[in-house]
């Protein structure tokens, strides 16, 4: 479990003392979700700690995300860790957001260096983003990771959101297969009076023609001024989470 929050731990160093700020806020979540493959005859489970703290810079428009996410996949009758921390640059146009992000993935003992630009456009009552990320290992033996994403939120109420995710990856020789497409649905419902969001979601992705699921729940704590309709995408479609942040 240890290895499972070393990435939020490291995020809350850097994010908490700057909460009390009026300018300053973010959130955590735990999922929990089950996968079910077409690899293995039983479903396993996967659990993720997420976190990222959102703070805006005093020259107008510019902001920094900080972001991190750990987590342990149960398959196979074995355990698989993954972690990720990213760093973000944001302009803020108004109704269209902009930025570059850079960060470190590691995916079961390989390590990985991040680097994307991601856009978002806001409107009332949602969102849509979009992100284009490389990796790279220093492990001569492993191909550059490239990963195209979009995510979409829409409050159907103050406190009912549905969003939706779609990711094409290629992972070269790493993994199961070189390229890995993804779709996900997810609802999320904020308990009115509190800082508190419980969601569930589903994801479904594809290995070359293998099919893996992901059907899993969520609870969160929002705290400053959130993240609703600040947070960029970056390389999410690299963590093996079932529930779509934000």
């Amino acid at each position: 479990m240890r290895k499972l929050i070393i990435g939020v731990a490291a995020l809350l160093a850097v994010g908490l003392p700057s909460i009390a700020a009026a300018d300053t806020g973010g959130s955590l979540q735990l999922t929990y979700a089950s996968i079910s493959d077409d690899f293995a005859s039983s479903k396993d489970n996967v659990v993720a700690l997420s976190g990222v703290v959102i703070t805006d810079l005093q020259a107008p428009g510019w902001r920094l995300q900080f972001n991190a996410t750990g987590s342990d996949v149960d398959t196979y009758n074995n355990s698989y860790a993954y972690s990720q921390g990213e760093l973000h640059a944001t302009y803020d146009m108004g109704q269209v957001q902009v930025g570059a992000f850079t960060g470190m993935l590691n995916t079961n003992g390989y390590n990985f260096y991040e680097y994307g630009v991601e856009a978002a456009l806001n409107f009332s009552r949602g969102q849509i983003a979009a992100s284009v990320a490389g990796a790279s290992s220093p492990n001569s033996n492993l191909d550059n990771i490239t990963t195209i994403a979009a995510t979409g939120t829409f409050e159907l109420t103050e406190n009912v959101s549905i969003g939706a995710t779609a990711s094409s990856t290629d992972f070269g020789n790493y993994g199961y297969g070189d390229n890995v497409d993804s779709y996900g649905v997810n609802i999320a419902f904020e308990i009115p009076n509190s800082n508190f969001t419980i969601g569930a979601g589903y994801r479904s992705s594809d290995f070359n023609g293998n099919n893996v699921d992901f059907v899993g729940v969520s609870v969160g704590w929002n705290f400053g001024d959130g993240a609703h309709g600040r947070r960029m995408p970056g390389a999410a479609a690299l963590i093996p989470d079932a529930i779509a942040i934000e």
